[in-house]
């Protein structure tokens, strides 16, 4: 649950470049105490991938797409909330996350693909709602003991 006073409140827009940026306010925030001891490498890329995302495809094409970030870390789980005001997910669910297909050529392995299976797999009671103010809302916990 993210609480009225939150450990983590980042808002940008919708740009690589402000992404990059917010990660790199996350990283140093996170170098604070208390939250010294969390999984940061993990919430790190949860949140890349999270974000990246948005900015690809919620948001491309826009030159007014904004994203809030906001999240608690309590009992060693982040809980963590993700809004922008980007087009809706496709018939409005989280992508399923399958690996895409890797038994081929070199040459021919995809690029992408394995965003949304790695947050699927490092993240947990993920959940995505487009609200009535038409803003899209992810919200998803991070325990430090999920591998």
């Amino acid at each position: 649950m993210i609480s009225t006073n939150p450990d983590i409140h980042i808002e940008l827009e919708g740009t690589p470049e402000e992404v990059r940026l917010a990660l790199e306010t996350l990283r140093t925030r996170l170098t604070e105490r208390p939250l010294e001891a969390c999984n940061a490498g993990t919430l790190e890329i949860v949140l890349a991938e999270v974000l990246n995302n948005v900015v690809e495809h919620a948001l491309a094409g826009r030159s007014d797409g904004l994203i809030a970030l906001t999240g608690n870390y309590d009992k060693c789980c982040w809980h963590l909330k993700v809004r922008d005001n980007g087009a809706r997910m496709p018939e409005d669910q989280i992508p399923a996350g399958h690996a895409p297909q890797v038994e081929t050529e070199l040459m021919d392995l995809p690029e992408g693909g394995f965003g949304w299976m790695m947050v699927r797999t490092l993240a947990c009671d993920i959940n995505y709602d487009r609200a009535a103010d038409g803003w899209n809302v992810l919200t998803f916990a991070l325990p430090d003991d999920k591998p």
